[in-house]
C-alpha cells in the first residue's frame, strides 16, 4: 500500500485514552499519515470541513450525537472520507445499520490492532471489511434472521442509543448528559422507543437489550 502527505486519517472517539491510543498505533503503523483526533460529532464536522480525510475512524456511540449520523454527514461533504465504524457493539444491527448509512468497514474495538490495519488498507483499495469474529457472527445473523425485522431494528439511531444507555442503568438524567440531551428530549425518546419495541418499563429494557446482545 502507498502511503504519502495526502494520506489523512481523523479519529473521532469521546473518550481522550482511547482517541489518544488509536492516534498512537496508526502513527506507528503508517508513519507517512497525518493523524488527526476529535472528541464529538462536532468537532469531527469542523475538521472534516477544512481538511480533507481519506479515513475516518468513527466510535459510533459519541456523547453529542450518533456516529451513525455522523456517518451520513461526512459522506455528503464534497470530498467524503471513507469512513469506518468502530464499536463495542458486536449486534447484527449496529452492522448492518452502519455500513447501510455509509460505512466501509466496521471493527469491533476489542479486535486485535491489525484488524484495524487491515480495514485501512482494504477500504483504501475499495474494498470493504468487518472484523474476523464480527463478520461471522454478522453472517450467522443475517442467516437466522426471517422477513420480520426485530423490535429495536424499527428504532432511529437516537432512539436506540438511548435504549442502550437505559439498559446500561443509567438514570434519565445521567442519559441526558452523556448525550448531550436535555431531560425532556431524552423522556420523548423512551416514550417513542417504548411504544415501538412494545416495552414498557427499565426491566423490560434491560431484559430485551440482554437477550438480543445489545449490552
Amino acid at each position: 500500500m502507498k502511503t504519502g502527505p495526502n494520506f489523512n486519517i481523523l479519529v473521532v472517539d469521546d473518550h481522550a485514552l482511547v482517541r489518544e491510543a488509536f492516534a498512537t498505533m496508526l502513527r506507528r503503523e503508517f508513519p507517512d499519515a497525518t493523524v488527526e483526533v476529535t472528541g464529538s460529532c462536532t468537532e469531527a464536522l469542523g475538521a472534516a470541513r477544512r481538511n480533507n480525510y481519506e479515513v475516518a475512524l468513527v466510535d459510533i456511540e459519541l456523547g453529542d450525537r450518533s456516529g451513525m449520523e455522523l456517518t451520513m454527514e461526512l459522506r455528503t461533504l464534497p470530498n467524503p472520507p471513507v469512513v469506518i465504524a468502530v464499536s463495542v457493539h458486536q449486534e447484527a444491527t449496529f452492522v448492518s445499520r452502519s455500513m447501510q448509512l455509509g460505512a466501509k468497514a466496521y471493527v469491533a474495538k476489542d479486535a486485535p490492532s491489525s484488524e484495524l490495519f487491515d480495514a485501512i488498507r482494504s477500504t483504501r483499495d475499495g474494498r470493504s471489511y468487518i472484523s474476523k469474529d464480527l463478520a461471522e457472527k454478522y453472517s450467522q445473523d443475517t442467516r437466522s434472521k426471517n422477513s420480520t425485522p426485530l423490535a429495536h431494528e424499527r428504532l432511529s439511531n437516537r432512539e436506540l442509543e438511548v435504549m442502550l444507555q437505559i439498559a446500561r442503568g443509567k438514570t434519565p438524567k445521567q442519559v441526558a448528559s452523556d448525550l448531550c440531551l436535555s431531560p425532556k428530549t431524552v423522556a420523548v425518546h423512551k416514550h417513542n422507543l417504548c411504544c415501538k419495541t412494545g416495552l414498557r418499563t427499565t426491566v423490560d429494557i434491560l431484559k430485551y437489550a440482554q437477550t438480543h446482545g445489545l449490552v
